[in-house]
């Protein structure tokens, strides 16, 4: 391509060359001291062609690390896996506590009679034989019933009553076996023994010192009343108590009961001052 563009160049030179008449010639410039004319501008010349692309640069340094990125939300849980293989066994633990006695059994038969012993030569008795084999254990009789009753009731309220009127209760503390009839105010013996019953009685001076019996089926077994012996004294307070040991029979009952006379009172409330209790101490 630069050798067509220099050829159009010299075409064009000779032929301006051609033009100018011979003796309208001009002396050509010196070279040291003067410049010549200047010569016809030439062709512009055509574009280039593109070059080819160049080879692959390198790669660029790395860059710096970035910052860490927060934690993201834990993912669901997966299937449960199959159970793994059995373990090895544990160490022996200690001895437990001993159970129970399992039931006795059946009492076995008696054992045979040994046979008799042959009689000496000299007419004495023989020599006794020898015993039978033990018969099987018997079974276990029935255990004995626990037997209990007692009680403990106190009045909450005041009481005037007249003679052989029943004091009447209105509150329960204890009533084991439930041989008190909080109903009735009296005590039903259930269990046929000994037992031992103890009342106290509360009054003021204005209750005209109420005397209390404590009864066995309408008998009296003992009885107590609040008399104040010193009569100058300014205490307006005023309580007794007794106790008796009874010996009882099923069915028999034990209350108490106003005695002396009519329109006294027994004195109750909040601190349980009147009290009636009674308990087995032993059964036959």
């Amino acid at each position: 391509m630069a050798s067509f563009i220099l050829l159009l160049i010299f075409v064009h030179v000779i032929g301006s060359l051609s033009t100018v008449a011979p003796d309208e010639a001009q002396p050509l410039p010196c070279n040291s001291c003067c410049q010549g004319p200047a010569g016809i501008p030439g062709v512009p010349g055509s574009a280039g062609i593109p070059g080819s692309n160049g080879l692959p640069g390198r790669d660029g340094l790395r860059g710096e690390m970035g910052l860490k990125g927060e934690v993201g939300m834990p993912g669901p849980i997966g299937e449960r896996g199959p159970p793994g293989p059995q373990g090895p066994a544990g160490e022996r633990g200690d001895r437990g506590l001993q159970g129970v006695p399992g039931k006795v059994g059946p009492k076995g038969a008696h054992g045979h009679a040994g046979a008799d012993g042959q009689s000496g030569a000299d007419g004495q008795s023989g020599v006794d034989g020898q015993p039978g084999p033990a018969g099987p254990k018997g079974s276990q009789g029935d255990m004995p019933q626990i037997q209990k009753s007692a009680f403990s009731v106190f009045k909450t309220s005041s009481q005037t009553g007249n003679i052989n009127d029943v004091l009447a209760f209105e509150y329960v503390e204890t009533n084991i076996g439930s041989d008190f009839n909080i109903a009735t105010d009296k005590f039903t013996c259930e269990f046929a023994g000994t037992y031992v019953f103890m009342f106290t009685v509360f009054s003021t001076r204005n209750n005209h010192d109420p005397g209390v019996q404590l009864v066995k089926d309408d008998a009296v077994i003992t009885m107590t009343n609040t008399h104040e012996v010193d009569e100058s004294s300014t205490n307006n307070l005023r309580s007794a108590s007794n106790t008796a040991i009874v010996r009882l029979s099923v069915g028999n009952q034990m209350w108490l009961r106003f005695a002396y006379r009519n329109g006294e009172t027994v004195h109750g409330g909040s601190n349980k001052y009147t009290s009636f209790s009674g308990f087995l101490l032993y059964a036959e």
